[in-house]
């Protein structure tokens, strides 16, 4: 079969490029550059993003005559600056780094890849080094305002580049950019997706075998799709679901877990109660790898507990609903960079995939097709859709502190960042906590920042939109920014553990606000953080996320109404510990979906 090769460079969206490729209708395979030589029928190749520096000495090589090669090749992101470098261009490393959406200009007359298109377009960017100089047989087809050199094509038709991120949904005519480089690599459309869903249940049939399979249920979607792939492979009575309450669930989530089981008539599900358990092996724990590490753990230690108890005679395989995202994060190939550990992936986990003893169905699926993949296997649709919920729950939406002052002096960024706001009539201030990112597919852990408008009629969402992008990008401490609707007075960092009384509160927070948005299209998930940060009142500040995305491989923030937004703020702040209550304006990249 004719293919498109992707070439793994370690970027975090290799998977994803590989799927566009086959939603237009191009079989894709994805190869490691020292694989590249085995693979046959190749008709064109994209090299993919990856964390590292083209410049770098242990950066990926791969062993290609770039020279003699007939075969269409398509750069992107580091793939974009290898290809460039390979043919005699120049890579630069600089203050010219980009993270979110960003405008270019396009050549889309004298451009094969960018025809049929509008000069000006918001794509996706994610980089660090870019493209400074090209050979003289090569043209620039797109620039941005921080990069000259946004997009290039040889001028032999061979080789093509972009410093963004066309397979992202962000990228608005992404797929068209994609479509055209197709039609320069093959005229036969040769992968339609059929029977995916028995295909998966056959091969679910097939790793079975006589044994029976033990699902680790969180209750959310993906555990859902994959429990009902299993009843439907081996059978209602060979499928054996635990569901451990750790105590880091949502509002009465563990009962509405076991109603919505019961309606579907799901048998052989047990929910554990380790509320306890869970927060004495965290106690005082603040670091976020290091929280979802034993929460991983302890979650394989309580499952193997109650697989002790099974029948002897009989054989099991454990069964996770890991998905890709969760994969990539993890840092799941040679040179991809760990964003964070998602608890399917700690070492337990990983010692029990090598034996053999684990199956998981559809983690080379995105969170989208798996909803699909749920409607098709006749799931309720309030259940396939509802909003997703992370493995570790609400553990890692609270933002631990063991330390009662700031540990960074942060002055000097400070005022400068407040130099870029008050170009959009806005100030703000650098929070003394620290969340998860990422930048240029590498895992940042930096500042917040709350940013305010200093008067209400200066507030819109595009000023927002663009402090947001101008500020993360020129200011390397920070990585998250997220917007109070009054100025911010002071604020103090306190101590703050996973401890029930915390968490008791942020699950009636959650409550309120995830009520108040439920009816939302547009948000495809809404987590609520719990701050370690007190007002001038003492009481704990919390931020809230409404996410919109298809895949978690990328995310834009909602923009919602100003006046909805303070009527929300207003509703919650009548808990008599709630304080100040911010709003992320952060897309993904550069900020991870949730904070930890």
């Amino acid at each position: 079969m004719k293919k498109i090769a992707i070439v793994d460079f370690g970027g975090q969206y290799t998977h994803l490029i590989a799927r566009r490729i086959r939603d237009l209708g191009v079989y894709s395979e994805i190869v490691h550059p020292e694989n590249f030589d085995a693979i046959e029928d190749i008709v064109g190749i994209i090299f993919s993003g990856g964390p590292q520096s083209v410049n770098a000495e242990d950066a990926f090589r791969i062993n290609l005559d770039v020279h003699n090669n007939n075969i269409p090749i398509l750069g992107i992101c580091y793939g974009h600056q290898l290809l460039a470098k390979m043919v005699g261009g120049e890579i630069e490393s600089g203050e010219n780094k980009e993270y979110g959406f960003t405008s270019i200009i396009c050549d889309n007359i004298n451009s094969v890849l960018l025809e049929n298109i509008e000069s000006r377009q918001k794509v996706w960017m994610s980089h660090g080094d870019h493209v400074s100089k090209l050979p003289e047989n090569f043209k620039i087809t797109a620039s941005s305002k921080s990069v000259i050199i946004a997009a290039y094509e040889s001028k032999d038709k061979k080789y093509f580049g972009f410093q963004f991120h066309p397979e992202v949904t962000h990228t608005k005519n992404g797929m068209k950019m994609l479509e055209n480089f197709i039609r320069l690599c093959t005229n036969e459309h040769n992968w339609n997706v059929k029977n995916f869903k028995e295909s998966l249940i056959n091969e679910i049939k097939i790793q079975a075998g006589d044994k029976k399979l033990i699902l680790l249920l969180s209750g959310g979607v993906d555990s859902l799709v994959a429990l009902e792939l299993c009843i439907q492979a081996v059978g209602n009575e060979n499928v054996y679901s635990i569901h451990v309450d750790t105590g880091f669930m949502r509002l009465n989530e563990s009962t509405e877990i076991m109603e919505h089981f019961d309606k579907l008539g799901f048998k052989n599900i047990k929910i554990i109660d380790a509320e306890e358990q869970y927060l004495n092996e965290l106690k005082g724990v603040v670091k976020p790898e290091q929280k979802r590490m034993i929460i991983g753990k302890l979650f394989v230690d309580i499952a193997n507990k109650e697989l002790s108890k099974l029948p002897k005679d009989e054989e099991w395989l454990l069964v996770q609903g890991t998905i890709y995202p969760d994969t990539i994060e993890s840092g799941s190939t040679d040179k991809s960079a760990k964003i964070k550990t998602h608890h399917n992936r700690v070492d337990e986990i990983e010692k029990l995939l090598r034996q053999g003893k684990i199956i998981e169905p559809i983690k080379e699926l995105y969170k989208d097709e798996v909803r699909k993949l749920g409607e098709e296997l006749g799931l309720p649709y309030k259940l396939v859709h509802r909003h997703p919920f992370p493995g570790p729950g609400l553990a890692i939406r609270v933002i631990c502190s063991d330390i009662t002052k700031p540990q960074d002096n942060v002055t000097k960024e400070e005022a400068f960042m407040n130099e870029i706001l008050s170009e959009f009539n806005m100030e703000g201030i650098i929070l003394p906590i620290k969340s998860v990112g990422v930048q240029g597919d590498f895992r940042t852990y930096h500042h917040p920042a709350v940013v305010w408008f200093t008067k209400d009629e200066n507030r819109s969402w595009q000023k927002i939109n663009e402090c947001s992008s101008k500020v993360i990008n020129k200011l390397k401490t920070i990585n998250r920014l997220i917007l109070s609707l009054i100025p911010v007075g002071d604020l103090n960092i306190g101590k703050l553990f996973l401890e029930k009384h915390n968490l008791d509160e942020l699950r009636e927070v959650d409550a309120i606000l995830r009520k108040k948005t439920d009816t939302i299209k547009e948000i495809w998930q809404m987590p609520v953080v719990q701050l370690p940060l007190r007002n001038s009142e003492n009481k704990l500040c919390y931020v809230m996320r409404p996410v919109c995305s298809q895949d978690a491989m990328s995310a834009d923030f909602y923009e919602m109404d100003f006046d909805y937004l303070k009527d929300i703020i207003s509703e919650v702040q009548k808990s008599e510990n709630v304080g100040d209550i911010f709003y992320d304006i952060t897309t993904k990249p550069p900020g991870t979906i949730e904070w930890e």
